[in-house]
């Protein structure tokens, strides 16, 4: 049981980081940005081919490949997102759906459906904690899930173009009145929450073995959105919060199928649906925002 508490706390990072981009997202622009981890998938071929086919060191590969798709999710911004302005939020998320599939369907065409490997960002054998082996990139993961959550969370709160993103999708005006113009608003979050997708599909891939075309989109696709609901669309924090949980329900679902010898492999994918079912039933806002509310009224 503890291997699988520190394993879900391991994982559940990555979730998070995918669950971030996606609520940044929904602060700017009200929309479910769908595509999330297609565009991870996507920065991380790119790190591949440049590292492993060009020679390329693993440092310069990733940032190019992090650059990639945020050049990927603005121009999908830019072209697809501003031209659907008066469209209903719902159709601009579908949109991202789209943009998913066009992603796995470029990663097929460029890179076939071949296995491929991403070599760790740092080497070395690590540390066993309760029978999970921690290695230096699994550290690494947390600790940088960390960082980027507080950083981010800081600069939306302490600055005039952070506070211009949160208030963008519900008040425009006030927006304005910081000196901050829309369209950089939704530049700068969809930007962001693309680049944000690859550095957890690049911290986490090497632990998980291969990857194929569709195989990050198809891992955390579903855990992902469902960290974001759980933490509230609104709510930053909330969101890393929301992957933590979700990677510990993954973790013990699939702990209890191998205690009990479930042949049942998708428990995991069962165990996160029963998440967003209760969450969409009992707090549509997200866990973290009604324990807020409700803690400032029993002040």
């Amino acid at each position: 049981m503890l291997f699988a508490l520190v394993n879900g706390v391991v994982v559940g990072a990555m979730y998070g980081l995918f669950a971030l981009g996606i609520v940044l997202v929904y602060r700017g622009t009200k929309v479910i940005n769908f595509a999330a981890p297609a565009l991870g998938s996507f920065g991380m071929y790119i790190t591949w081919m440049l590292q492993a086919e060009q020679g390329v060191t693993w440092l310069a590969a990733a940032i190019i490949g992090i650059l990639a798709s945020g050049l990927v999710a603005i121009l999908f911004e830019r072209f697809i997102v501003r031209s659907m302005h008066d469209a209903p939020r719902l159709s601009v998320a579908v949109a991202t759906i789209g943009l998913m599939l066009l992603l796995i369907s470029v990663e097929l065409f460029v890179w076939t459906g071949s296995p491929r490997a991403l070599p760790p960002p740092i080497a070395g054998s690590g540390w066993s904690l309760f029978g999970v082996v921690l290695t230096p990139t699994k550290m690494l993961s947390v600790a940088v899930a960390i960082v980027l959550g507080v950083a981010l969370t800081q600069f939306l709160r302490r600055t005039d173009f952070g506070l211009g993103v949160q208030a963008a999708a519900m008040d425009p005006t006030a927006v304005r009145l910081v000196g901050v113009r829309l369209s950089e608003v939704s530049t700068f979050v969809w930007g962001v929450g693309g680049m944000l997708a690859v550095v957890a599909a690049l911290l986490v891939m090497p632990s998980i073995g291969g990857f194929a075309p569709g195989t990050v989109t198809a891992i955390f696709f579903v855990p992902s959105v469902a960290a974001a609901l759980l933490g509230g669309l609104d709510d930053l924090s909330g969101a890393f919060v929301g992957g933590i949980v979700i990677g510990l329900v993954t973790s013990i679902a699939e702990w209890v199928r191998i205690e009990f010898s479930w042949q049942f492999p998708a428990v995991q994918l069962v165990a996160v649906f029963a998440v967003i079912v209760v969450v969409l039933l009992q707090a549509p806002d997200g866990v973290m925002t009604r324990l807020r509310v409700g803690l400032g009224g029993a002040r």
